[in-house]
Formats: structure tokens, sequence, C-alpha cells
């Protein structure tokens, strides 16, 4: 039987997963629940050895003579000080030693509680890193643990060798309880360096590449995504921040923002590239079920544990072109995947009589702007309804997802305007341009900034119908959305050298709107005053005319798509 201890029954799992057999145990009490668990077990080897500062020389010499990866574990207080002098000898031998610490709980630590000291607080040169686990209560709780046990024993022996310490908090309620018949199923994650043999296949694999933030592409980049696409099944989610246009690509937000039966379209290999997407409908829809419904790839030069979506089964630590061009075959794919999502992209709707709101602003714009130009979108408001509309494939986009903060959006974008002559656009909401207002006194502007300052008198954000907030009505404006802040930005705007447009209206904005996209001895501020009722009622008409997706894509498809696309999505949906 095993211990009901949650973080100590995964740990119990991974070392078994990721081949640790060699463990060093310290006699105690609340590392039980680990060495009841692996005393028993064939899998491990066991070593009892009463002094932790002997124990970790002991698992030094253990590894310089095995070359394995080894495992010690001592129970709490000062248990854990004892390890330090041979951490430090491992630290700089670099031997991959996983220390594995018990303590009290987390509100027991520092208040008197026996044996409660600080067991985190390491020297930085005692250990590469330390994971400090949950207990783990919740399923979010166990999700949290097992990517933190996965990371630290993939730390060990990351690019150079070294120590690590995990250390888990146990109940004292728990330590005396062993009543578990089998240990749970725990995701594994595994790293693969561009130097590894990767022993992999996407063969007869629907794959979805989701591309976040991310520069332009070279052309070598983009050769090396299309060469690995026409080798497999594979659908390239993109937003507008991917600034990826290749062949098998679909800008796709409008798609999984409203109500379309994401269970035919998941898929069975996940890969993503870039930084953040910024997208919140496609995480809801990649982030929910259970985390082997799909698996997850996440290829990066960082090597890091990023589990997105809950899903990270496989990270490689390399380039992406390298990535592509090495699993790139001469085989070609017959593309269903792709052809499935492109059939739903023609059932897409956007309505004509939006009312006077950012949506109604990117409807009138998007096909405009001209052709080379840079365009930043502050987050949430704008990007989301800008993400809903096409934009020329010469046009790059931009926007602060990184931290996701509204702050810096028009500073970035000046920053951007200094170094080019071509147009940069910023298309942003009231709070977000005041907060950054500074940027339109510096004196490097030129004539070719452009800013769409969408003014509703508030953070729309919290106002619109979908939100927590709006079910407090007028009680959410004073601090929620931080309304009646902020009156016009025409003062500023024209003390700092711009040109000002203004619209209250729909007619006033189609008078300027040519004025606002063209060349201008002058940098443009065009500020479009709305209001939170029409924003949210515009947001509102384009969600519900999408709703009916699933049965326009029945349509199409059976119109459309070959009899051997269809039999695949029969079984898909079987």
């Amino acid at each position: 039987m095993y211990t009901i201890s949650k973080n100590a029954q995964i740990v119990l799992v991974l070392l078994k997963a990721h081949n640790i057999r060699h463990i060093v145990i310290n006699p105690g009490t609340t590392n039980m629940p680990i060495v009841t668990g692996v005393q028993k077990d064939p899998f491990f080897t066991c070593y009892s050895i009463v002094d932790e500062r002997s124990a970790m020389y002991f698992a030094i010499g253990l590894h310089l003579q095995t070359g394995e990866r080894i495992a010690i574990c001592c129970t709490s207080a000062q248990a854990t000080r004892n390890y330090i002098p041979g951490l430090t000898e491992a630290f700089y031998k670099h031997t991959p030693i996983l220390a594995i610490t018990t303590s009290k709980l987390p509100h027991q630590v520092g208040q008197e509680y026996m044996q409660g000291p600080n067991q985190t607080s390491l020297p930085i040169d005692s250990v590469k890193q330390t994971f400090a686990c949950p207990y783990v209560v919740t399923k979010n709780d166990e999700i949290y643990c097992a990517r933190l046990v996965n990371e630290a024993i993939l730390e060990i022996t990351h690019r150079t060798h070294g120590p690590v310490q995990i250390n888990l908090p146990m109940s004292d309620g728990e330590l005396g309880k062993y009543h578990e018949p089998k240990l749970p199923e725990v995701k594994i994650i595994n790293r693969y360096m561009h130097w590894n043999r990767w022993d992999i296949s996407l063969k007869n694999k629907k794959i979805m590449l989701v591309i976040g933030e991310h520069r332009p592409f070279t052309e070598s980049q983009k050769s090396a995504i299309e060469a690995f696409c026409e080798s497999y099944n594979v659908f390239v989610y993109t937003n507008h921040l991917s600034n990826y246009h290749g062949k098998y690509s679909i800008n796709a937000n409008l798609l999984v923002a409203t109500s379309m039966p994401f269970d035919d379209y998941k898929p069975d290999v996940l890969l993503t590239i870039g930084g953040q997407t910024g997208d919140y409908p496609v995480f809801g829809r990649l982030a929910s079920g259970d985390w082997n419904i799909f698996e997850h790839w996440r290829i990066a030069a960082d090597g890091n544990i990023v589990d997105t979506y809950n899903k990270l089964t496989k990270v490689f630590e390399c380039p992406e072109e390298l990535f592509f061009e090495r699993l790139t075959t001469n085989e070609k794919s017959e593309h269903s995947y792709y052809k499935q999502w492109e059939q739903l992209q023609k059932t897409k709707i956007i309505p004509e009589n939006l009312p006077f709101s950012n949506a109604y602003l990117a409807q009138q714009l998007h096909r405009d702007i001209p052709k080379g130009s840079d365009l930043n979108l502050a987050i949430l408001n704008s990007l989301r309804n800008w993400s809903f509309f096409p934009l020329d494939k010469s046009i790059t986009c931009y926007s602060n997802v990184a931290a996701f903060g509204i702050d810096g959006c028009t500073s970035v974008m000046i920053g951007q305007s200094v170094a080019t002559d071509k147009l940069c656009f910023l298309v942003t909401g009231d709070l977000a341009f005041f907060y950054d207002m500074n940027a339109l006194g510096i004196r490097h502007i030129k004539n070719n900034v452009r800013i769409l300052l969408v003014n509703n008198a508030c953070g729309t954000e919290f106002k619109l119908y979908a939100h927590p907030n709006y079910q407090f009505g007028k009680d959410g404006d004073v601090y929620v959305a931080a309304a009646g802040h902020n009156g016009s930005a025409k003062g500023w705007a024209e003390d700092t050298g711009f040109k000002y447009l203004r619209a209250s209206s729909k007619e006033e904005f189609l008078q300027h709107k040519r004025e606002f996209l063209s060349e201008s001895e002058k940098s443009i501020v065009f500020e479009v005053f709305t209001n939170h009722e029409e924003e949210s009622e515009a947001l509102k008409m384009i969600m519900e005319a999408n709703k009916t997706a699933t049965d326009k894509v029945k349509n199409v498809v059976k119109n459309i798509l070959p009899t051997e696309v269809l039999s695949m999505m029969k079984k898909i949906k079987g």
C-alpha cells in the first residue's frame, strides 16, 4: 500500500518514469511517504545512511561509480541543512543529484512549530534550483506539482549537470496513512536537446501548430515550416501577432471564440512556437479537458518547461527552424485536417450593422490600412476585436502580450516608428492611452505615427456582457472599470505636435477615415468616442452571429469536401 499524500505519490511515479533507480535514505518520520513507497519496490536500489552530511557525499560516490542520477531523501528540520556541504561539492562537481526534502505545511514554517524551519533557503551554489512543491488538495495543485517534479528531474541533467532540490510539504495527519493500492497516472514530460536522438513519430497524426507572438519570419524559417506542413497532416493556427501567412495557416480566432464543436477539431499533437498568443479563445479550447486528450510539444531554444495548456509532454530545446527541418520527410500528406478547418472558416460571419464601437472601426479599417504598415494593438478590447478581421499579409502586428499589461503600448509603437519610414498604427483604449501619454512628447517622433484612440470613458473590457463585473452595473464603474478618469486627448496631442482628429459617430468617423490612413506632414491622433453599451452589443452580435457555425459547416462539408475527408470526419466524431 502507498501513502495517501498526493505530492509524494507524484514523486514516486515520476522517479520511475524518468528511470532514477538509486535512492539514498535518511531516517525520519516526515519522509516516510517516500521511503515506504520505494523500500519494497524492486525497481529501486535503496541505501540507508544515518548521517545526512555523510549521505550526500555517499550519493556523490554512487554517481561517480555508476554514472547514473541519484536521488536522496531526508526528513524535516535540520536534516536539510546537513545536506549543504555535500550539495556544495555536488554543485561544483556537476553531479546530478535529486535532493528530496520533506517539510511541515507552509502555514507552520517559521511559526515556532516543531521541526518547522524554512527548508527552501539553500545557498545559491549548493543547488541549481529549488522546487517548492505544493501540498496537493485540488486538481490544480496536482497539475502544478506534477509539472514541478518533472521540471526538477529534468533540470538535474539540463545543459550543465548538478544537484536540484524538491521540497515536499507533508501533513502530520497523513504520515501514518498508507492504504492506496496503486499509484496514480501522472503526466510525464521529456526534454529533447538538438544533439539527442529523437525517437518520435508524427505519421498519421492530426497536428495543430499554434504560432504565438513572433517577429516576421525569415524566408528560410517560412520554407522550413511549409516543407514540414507538406510532409504531415498539419493545420497552422495563427492570429495577427503570429506574423505568419503560410499555405496551411488560418487566422482562426473567431472560429474558436464561438460555439464551434472543438471535440471534432482537436488535434492528436499540438505543436507550439513563439511567445504568448494573447488569445483567450484558443487557450480556452486547448486547456479544456484532461491532459491526455492530446499531446503538447513545445519547440523553443530556451528549453523551458512551459505547460500553457496542462498537456505538455515534450520540449524540444532547439531553434524552430531546426525542428521543422529535422522532421520533414519526402512523403506528402493529404491534409484532411487543414481542409476540415478551412471549411469551418468559410462559415464565419461578421454582421454588417455593428454599433459604433472598436469592432466597427476594425470592420471599416482592416482592408484599407496601407500595405507594408506596422500595426500595434493594445491588449484585450482592441486586440480581441481586431483579431476577428483579416489583414493584408504585408502588415506586421504587435501587442504587449508577453507580460500582458495595458501600459507601454504607445511607447513600443513609437519606438518602432523612429526606426522606420513605414506608417505605424496603434489601436488603443483610453485607459491604456492616458497611462502612457508621455510617449507623445518623445522628441524623436516623425510623421509616420497613426494612433486610433477608442475613448469610451472607462475600461470597456470590464463592462462587456460576458465579464464578471457586468452584473454590478454602475456599481462596477468607479473602481473596477475606472470610469470617468480622463477627458479628451486633444490638448495634449496638439501641444506635442500631433494633428488631432475627432469622431463621435459613424458619419464623423467615415469623414476623417481617409485622412487618418494617408501620408501627412504630422503624425496623427484620431480620437473616436464610443460608449460601453455599444461596445458590448457589438461583441455580442458577432458572437451570436457565429453560434450557428456547427450547422453551417455540416452543409458546407457535405457539398464541398471529397468522400475520403467526409469518411475521416465521421470516424473522428464517432
